[in-house]
């Protein structure tokens, strides 16, 4: 659908971290945003990558933590003079625990009930606001349907007179 993309899954990121800390572990999140920062700072500069467009995968909080981690992808776009293009991905509490026990959920992805559902009541997702950002209920949707409406999207905030402001 969108030629010349490339997606960074945020466990690219989340995964080499885990294996030397735990996330209990004070040094776990400053190696985070070192590596999270050394990536998308490479990517932002990089000559050989100026014609890709860059699909990435994070839930971040409003806490302060993750409002460190949106700073690091705004930077790096501002840097790479791109937009940033946010779409929020929202589902049922249900079809939240029916997920978590899919078998594509191995490694360092949340797979605990208990731990998404502290999650929900405690922490609101990010919400970077604007006309660059959708928020998609997608209980009960297909897959298929989802990813042309997430397309869609982006053509309309993409088109070249919606990028100058």
């Amino acid at each position: 659908m969108l030629p010349n993309a490339k997606l960074l899954d945020n466990h690219l990121l989340i995964d080499p971290v885990a294996a030397v800390y735990d996330r209990s572990m004070p040094e776990y999140q400053g190696l985070r945003k070192t590596m999270r920062h050394g990536i998308l700072m490479s990517i932002a500069t990089s000559l050989s990558l100026q014609s890709v467009t860059w699909i990435f995968t994070d839930s971040q909080s409003s806490s302060e933590v993750g409002k460190a981690a949106i700073s690091d992808y705004i930077h790096a776009a501002e840097t790479r003079g791109s937009p940033v293009i946010s779409v929020i991905l929202s589902c049922s509490m249900e079809e939240n625990v029916r997920r978590l026990g899919e078998t594509s959920r191995r490694g360092t992805k949340l797979n605990n009930a208990e731990i998404l559902l502290d999650i929900r009541e405690t922490e609101d997702i990010h919400h970077f606001g604007g006309e660059r950002e959708i928020d998609i209920e997608i209980s009960g949707l297909h897959p298929h349907h989802v990813a042309q409406m997430i397309f869609d999207f982006v053509r309309n905030v993409s088109a070249p007179e919606k990028l100058q402001g």
